[in-house]
């Protein structure tokens, strides 16, 4: 009796079987590219700010440069110090370009940049900038 119950697939069947464990591959393939693709380009973002590298520092200072934080702004000050990957404005601004030769000659010069505050250090008064960008006049 046990010989007579095969169970027989038609080919459409196993085909299904197929498709239906592919989809979910093709769906996480999707969904990595898609989201390797969400980068945030910095450089077309208007700042909220535009001021001065010692006004930016001060607002900091005074506790009032919260919601310029993870925000994009606008500065402008004299470059006093040039390092491997990044530079410094106005002696506690810490710029970090994404391409670092493009600032190599402005060393002791004015310069108005635009780039995303990341970080502010209470102790060493350090305000970090990131995706800095110059901005011609």
């Amino acid at each position: 009796m046990i010989s007579n119950l095969v169970f027989t697939m038609t080919r459409a069947e196993m085909n299904w079987k197929i498709v239906r464990s592919v989809i979910p591959i093709i769906a996480m393939i999707f969904f990595v590219y898609y989201t390797k693709n969400l980068k945030t380009d910095y450089t077309e973002i208007d700042p909220i700010l535009k001021t001065s590298a010692h006004d930016a520092l001060w607002r900091f200072q005074m506790n009032e440069g919260e919601e310029l934080l993870y925000n994009v702004i606008q500065v402008n000050g004299n470059v006093t110090k040039i390092d491997s990957s990044n530079f410094i404005l106005h002696y506690k601004i810490i710029c970090t370009p994404d391409k670092i030769s493009n600032f190599l000659s402005y060393e002791g010069k004015k310069i108005t940049i635009k780039g995303r505050c990341v970080n502010y250090n209470p102790i060493t008064e350090e305000l970090q900038l990131d995706h800095v960008i110059q901005i011609k006049n």
